[in-house]
């Protein structure tokens, strides 16, 4: 009763990283508006594209137990 590991594939990952890395983004812009701090574009896009990278790069695995 093992592991089965796959890579995923690049469309998927790059899917997976935009999307957490502009929920990310979005998170960090909403935390910045509570605290009374002007919008910056570079920043968001800044965050968004680092954060979706390194969490594309953390999920490149689909790991599933094997049945039996």
């Amino acid at each position: 009763m093992g592991n089965n590991i796959e890579k995923l594939p690049i469309k998927k990952r790059v899917i997976l990283g935009v999307a957490i890395g502009l929920f990310y983004a979005s998170l960090m812009a909403g935390y910045d508006y509570f605290t009374d701090e002007p919008f910056s574009l570079p920043k968001f896009l800044f965050n968004a594209f680092f954060f979706g990278l390194v969490m594309s790069y953390a999920f490149r695995y689909k790991i599933t137990k094997n049945k039996g």
